[in-house]
């Protein structure tokens, strides 16, 4: 055996036969512990992504079987017998106007300088039904109103602003940029007539002075405010506006309106359109009524003519222009 030097003294074990340094053996046994605590917590990590990654899948599984046409045929038809397309027409047509409860409504696109406080406004006013049921909007007051003094459209206006030709104009005095988009204005007058029945229920008619300011308005409202509208001619105007009203029979001139009586609101059966059951016609069989939107009543007359109720890529105002043109 070797001997070593005196005074120096190597501790010795047995481990499986074999010399091997305490030391060694203390890092031995440490290094294995630490291996068996990593291989706990790398078990683990798997365990946890594994479950994260099977709940991604059955989502994405669940997804993609919603969007299966061929398990979700309620969704996804492609064919209606009578009974669910009428219920399908009747669900689209649940929009409710603003003025649904039989009010109707009088358009003086063109004043002529008449202001709501004048003579010939207030005569008007007398024939409608009186102050007390008529109410006055006058679109020239309500976008002054909004410049100068501020309001939920005041920027839009102020910074699609072109000019302001004051009373040099017979109708709407204010000229806007292209940017503006169509049905501003009459989101405006909406505002305005929400406003007054609110203060005043019994309102059952409207005068809209210098409104609409062009036929893209016209049609907007129609569609969101009121159907059953008039336009009134202060003098013998003969304009484009004037073209599209009185080709489905809707002007009248202010001198020949008769005096009405008030129209009362609340005695007036409130009949809303989504109650009829539609039919699967486009139009129908008997002439569209006064009240009927101007687009409907012009689309009957053409078919009556033999003509298309709308060629491709036709706009309302294109169906009516059309319609004039044959008229002449």
């Amino acid at each position: 055996m070797l001997r070593l030097a005196r005074g120096f003294r190597t501790p010795r074990s047995v481990f499986r036969g074999t010399l091997i340094p305490q030391s060694y053996v203390r890092h031995a046994s440490k290094w294995r512990n630490e291996n068996r605590t990593d291989d706990r917590i790398e078990f683990k990590w798997f365990l946890l992504i594994g479950v994260f990654g099977t709940m991604v899948y059955v989502t994405v599984m669940q997804r993609i079987q919603e969007q299966d046409h061929s398990k979700n045929a309620d969704k996804y038809k492609k064919t209606f017998t009578e009974e669910e397309w009428n219920s399908y027409v009747q669900a689209t047509r649940a929009k409710h106007l603003t003025l649904e409860h039989g009010e109707e409504s009088y358009l003086v696109p063109f004043t002529h300088g008449n202001k709501s406080s004048s003579k010939v406004v207030k005569q008007l006013v007398d024939k409608l039904g009186g102050v007390d049921h008529v109410g006055v909007v006058d679109l020239n007051e309500l976008v002054e109103d909004q410049l100068k003094n501020g309001g939920k459209y005041h920027v839009l206006l102020r910074d699609t602003l072109e000019g302001d030709e004051g009373d040099k104009v017979d109708g709407f005095r204010y000229q806007f940029t292209y940017k503006l988009k169509p049905g501003l204005f009459t989101q405006i007058v909406n505002d305005e007539i929400l406003r007054q029945k609110n203060e005043n229920g019994s309102l059952g008619r409207f005068l809209l002075l210098n409104y609409p300011p062009n036929i893209k308005e016209a049609i907007k409202f129609e569609q969101n405010v009121c159907k059953r509208d008039t336009l009134l001619t202060l003098q013998d105007d003969n304009n484009e506006m004037v073209d599209y009203f009185s080709t489905v029979d809707k002007v009248k001139r202010a001198r020949d309106l008769s005096k009405l009586e008030p129209l009362i609101v609340s005695s007036i059966e409130v009949k809303h359109e989504v109650e009829i059951p539609p039919s699967l016609h486009v139009l129908p069989d008997e002439k569209p009524g006064d009240d009927a939107p101007a687009i409907m009543r012009a689309q009957y007359e053409l078919r009556q003519r033999g003509e298309p109720i709308r060629l491709y890529g036709e706009t309302d105002v294109d169906v009516i222009k059309r319609l004039k043109n044959l008229q002449n």
